[in-house]
């Protein structure tokens, strides 16, 4: 095969097999498992935030 040919494969992304964007969906990639870390902490924070805003709604009354 020629070089322009070869080339020509590696960067059509309809002639590759697989996506750019498939380790993205992939759910052991490290990158993935960090934004589900995140958003676990995140929810906790908020169900405690709102946990406390209702307390002191309560008690406000």
């Amino acid at each position: 095969m020629s070089r322009l040919t070869d080339t020509c494969t590696k960067t059509d992304p309809l002639q590759r097999g697989a996506s750019p964007h498939a380790a993205a969906v992939d759910p052991s990639h490290p990158l993935f498992a960090g934004l589900v870390a995140v958003a676990l902490r995140l929810g906790a924070v908020m169900a405690f935030a709102g946990l406390v805003q209702v307390s002191l709604h309560l008690i406000s009354q």
